[in-house]
């Protein structure tokens, strides 16, 4: 699929410019797109974009419609072979398949360049140590990750989740889902999801985050160049790192946890060189 520079300059985030602008220009092509066909296989929710070398960028598929559209291989076949910015260019459309494959092709970007760099991944700490949340201080989440709502409800600590499903909403002392992004501007610490930058809505939101100290974007999709990240308001990164390809994707096909194949790793604005 061709895609007009202008209409790639002109609709791409600010955050893929800055990408695409610092990427090298003698990145390996596309070796595979890996899909997963079988929905209750744990792998199912995340896709795989592998370059050729064994680098690996991993994305998110169940945005919208972007499983089901994806289980049409010709979507994305010709793809193999080609430079992975062609497919990086995706990312400006507007179905759910091709946000989802665009953001794998720039975090498989990202990855390529933090190896050639020799970058040494931190070790992983919890989402909510990455917050450092103190006494009374309210914290925004962008996306319902149960888990981490039951242990701040527990604690007591005010909390404001942002979700797109209507039927989510409600209010509940100092406990609050809404639909409505603006009340994050009311947060002293805000957690997010990886997907809001797969369907370009991270830009968005930081601009609600201005009283925000701490500002943390998290999941295995969250694999773009850290500085891009940090220079754009965030502050801290939760996210994973394949480091050894071949078996991380005998894991993925089988549905087996990921373990050793993958690195988990925490960035800190402050500390990141």
């Amino acid at each position: 699929m061709e895609i007009s520079p202008a209409l790639w300059k002109s609709q791409m985030s600010s955050i893929y410019q800055q990408l695409l602008t610092t990427a090298p220009t003698n990145l390996p092509p596309i070796k595979a797109i890996h899909i997963c066909h079988e929905e209750n296989n744990p792998s199912a929710k995340f896709g795989v974009v592998e370059l050729e070398g064994g680098t690996i960028g991993l994305t998110y598929v169940k945005l919208g419609n972007a499983f089901e559209q994806l289980q049409n291989e010709s979507l994305y076949s010709d793809y193999i072979g080609k430079a992975v910015t062609d497919l990086a260019q995706l990312s400006v459309l507007q179905q759910d398949w091709q946000q989802v494959l665009g953001a794998g092709a720039l975090n498989a970007i990202s990855q390529y360049v933090l190896k050639q760099r020799g970058f040494n991944y931190h070790n992983e700490e919890d989402s909510l140590e990455l917050l450092d949340i103190q006494p009374g201080e309210r914290v925004g989440m962008v996306g319902y990750f149960a888990p981490l709502i039951a242990q701040l409800r527990e604690q007591q600590t005010p909390l404001t989740v942002i979700e797109l499903r209507a039927e989510l909403v409600q209010a509940k002392g100092n406990f609050e889902v809404t639909t409505d992004p603006s009340k994050l501007a009311q947060c002293d610490k805000v957690l997010i999801t990886g997907t809001s930058v797969i369907n370009n809505t991270l830009e968005g939101l930081l601009t609600h985050c201005h009283k925000a100290q701490e500002i943390a974007l998290v999941g295995p999709s969250v694999g773009l160049l850290p500085e891009v990240l940090f220079e754009h308001g965030i502050t801290r990164i939760g996210g994973r790192a394949v480091v050894n390809s071949e078996l991380f994707l005998e894991r993925w096909k089988s549905g087996e946890k990921w373990k050793e194949s993958v690195t988990r790793y925490s960035l800190r604005n402050s500390d990141y060189k």
